[in-house]
């Protein structure tokens, strides 16, 4: 029996989750935009310098979900937590989470290697205007960026294991998320082959709730549990929303999402910090950002309305590229971003060069995402999964088959990628970032 075709055609109705992925991924990269330009309404720490009107206002306003980087991660980490186990609920055959287990590194590493090298390149080449731009914006996310011994073994280290281990990046800060979302990935994994088929495995669900609670791993286990959920057809069937119910969750979700990470004395958040708990040690946001993405990803699955609107191409078309712009938006802010902002500020001002800056980058950014997307991403999908099949032994490995399966994926000029459904990436390689 073919397993592939089974899980794909059974995934094929998750284009939602797509979308939301992609709509998360364009929060990060305004959350960063906003970081290096307007700090304060970001909620970045040390930095006081308002550049206008109404800046500290929106930050601890649910507004803040749209650029709210951190509430997008977890979002990212449900969806892994879902998608990575979704097959295996569907179908119970154990093959499927070995065959994602077997690839899961590579398809990690080789995508985020290649940005950790092309940000060592721009290093070297000394391009970036990230100082003067961290003089003029007063944001401390941007003082100090790309000031450190590189190399390129420390950067091959620091792509290959560096980000696994330690979860972070001075080259690509965004890749502080590795580290979690490969262990997350591993932890559902051997929950799903262990228990997955377990009569009361509802019970070990709530200790491992319990366990990975005030850390990021709990959205690993909500995710995996709204796909166990979703995997029964009866208790799917009793959890579909109605618009009209779907709507307070959206909503609920959103305001959840804005909590801001920082001060929160003074916003319409204040009354969620509970200093009765302090000696807990609870990181709020962390827990107000899990419960308001999993209300999203939730009313995503269960509702037709939410499920729709997020569906639509123009939105889910998004999540193809949502790990290409998630590596690339960081070395295009430092280096074309700030480029701009620094050269045009004297002649038109602080906000006008701000927006100057992001019009302009936009289309680069955009392009940037594309050429990563099929040059990089899209072959890192194919090679972990041709390792992954000698691994399992679908395959078998020759010296001349090596050099030229190797030959046919590094000549990007002359290898043409087959197009991939939406669909096949969300099941196949449902990672985020």
């Amino acid at each position: 029996m073919n397993t592939r075709g089974i899980v794909e055609k059974k995934i094929n109705r998750f284009m939602e989750l797509e979308g939301l992925r992609g709509l998360a991924a364009v929060a990060v990269v305004l959350g960063h935009f906003f970081a290096a330009f307007y700090p304060v309404m970001a909620g970045v720490a040390a930095s006081f310098t308002q550049h206008m009107r109404l800046e500290d206002n929106i930050h601890g306003n649910p507004l803040a979900i749209f650029f709210s980087g951190g509430f997008a991660v977890i979002i990212f980490f449900i969806l892994s937590g879902f998608v990575l186990t979704i097959g295996y609920f569907q179908t119970k055959r154990a093959e499927i989470i070995k065959s994602l287990a077997a690839r899961r590194y590579l398809r990690l590493m080789l995508p985020a290697l290649a940005s950790v090298l092309l940000c060592l390149i721009l290093i070297k080449l000394n391009i970036a205007s990230i100082d003067r731009a961290a003089v003029l914006t007063q944001s401390s996310w941007l003082t100090g960026a790309w000031h450190f011994n590189s190399s390129l073994l420390d950067a091959v280290y620091n792509g290959t294991l560096g980000i696994f281990l330690h979860g972070k990046s001075s080259y690509n800060n965004v890749l502080w998320t590795m580290s979690s979302e490969f262990v997350g990935s591993f932890m559902v994994f051997g929950f799903a082959l262990l228990f997955g088929k377990a009569k009361h495995r509802w019970i070990l669900y709530v200790v491992l709730l319990v366990v990975t609670f005030n850390t990021l791993f709990m959205a690993f286990v909500i995710g995996m549990i709204l796909a166990d959920l979703y995997s029964h057809d009866m208790v799917r069937d009793k959890l579909k929303l109605k618009a009209i119910h779907a709507l307070p969750l959206v909503a609920a979700g959103i305001f959840f999402g804005g909590y801001p990470n920082g001060e929160v004395q003074g916003t319409i958040y204040e009354f969620l910090r509970l200093h009765m708990l302090d000696g807990f040690h609870l990181d709020f946001y962390n827990l107000y950002w899990t419960f308001g993405a999993g209300l999203l990803v939730f009313a995503a699955i269960f509702s037709r309305s939410v499920a729709m609107f997020l569906g639509k191409p123009r939105i889910n078309i998004l999540g193809r590229y949502t790990f290409s712009l998630y590596l690339v938006h960081i070395p295009v802010l430092y280096v074309f971003t700030t480029f701009v902002f620094v050269n045009v500020y004297d002649g038109i001002g602080y906000n006008a060069a701000v927006v100057a800056a992001f019009v302009v980058s936009v289309p680069v950014l955009y392009v940037c995402t594309l050429l990563f997307e099929r040059y990089i991403d899209r072959p890192s999908i194919s090679a972990a999964r041709w390792c992954a099949n000698i691994f399992e032994g679908k395959e078998e490995l020759h010296q001349k088959e090596l050099y030229t399966s190797i030959k046919r994926r590094t000549s990007s000029l002359a290898y043409r990628f087959r197009t991939r459904r939406a669909a096949d990436y969300v099941i196949d390689e449902g990672e985020s970032s």
